[in-house]
């Protein structure tokens, strides 16, 4: 019997065109509680920075974690206490983000133990996790990223985000 040579398909374990995230591929009309990575993913989709950052600016107002996710993001002075990789978190199962316990828009002034010693190590994983558990999971998957300081968004600039919150990074 002749040994078949085992071949290869796809893409090998760790390469660097992987994309971090699922991202939606065509536009759609935001309604005005769009979450957070609702925004960012169409926003993603526009290749103009300028319109970019309107968007952005525009949605801020609607939603007050859009600024605190971007700082996170892009604000080399932010580093995370927690720790380092994928966090170990049940998803959330609610078909729609509006179905979910809580959303971004809502806890994003927990961000700031994130990112502190104020509280103990345990905790701050604690509270981590059900705030993961709590949102949207794509909201979740997105800011577990952020916090490693991976950016899930190609075409979201550090410029389009200083053009559009020019006292929102040193």
């Amino acid at each position: 019997m002749t040994e078949k040579k085992k071949t290869r398909r796809g893409r090998p374990k760790g390469a660097p065109n992987k994309p971090l995230m699922k991202l939606p591929k065509e536009r759609i009309n935001l309604t005005n509680n769009a979450t957070v990575f609702e925004i960012l993913a169409q926003a993603n989709l526009i290749e103009d920075v300028d319109k970019q950052a309107n968007g952005l600016r525009f949605y801020s107002e609607r939603n007050g974690a859009l600024r605190p996710v971007l700082k996170w993001a892009f604000d080399k002075n932010i580093k995370s206490t927690l720790p380092e990789g994928k966090t170990p978190y049940n998803p959330n199962s609610a078909p729609a983000p509006d179905l979910t316990e809580s959303s971004l828009r809502l806890e994003f002034r927990k961000f700031r133990y994130f990112c502190t010693e104020e509280v103990p190590q345990t905790r701050r994983e604690f509270m981590w996790i059900q705030l993961l558990e709590a949102v949207d999971a794509q909201e979740a998957e997105m800011i577990d990223l952020v916090k490693d300081k991976k950016w899930p968004f190609k075409n979201i600039s550090k410029e389009a985000v200083k053009i559009a919150f020019p006292d929102l990074l040193p």
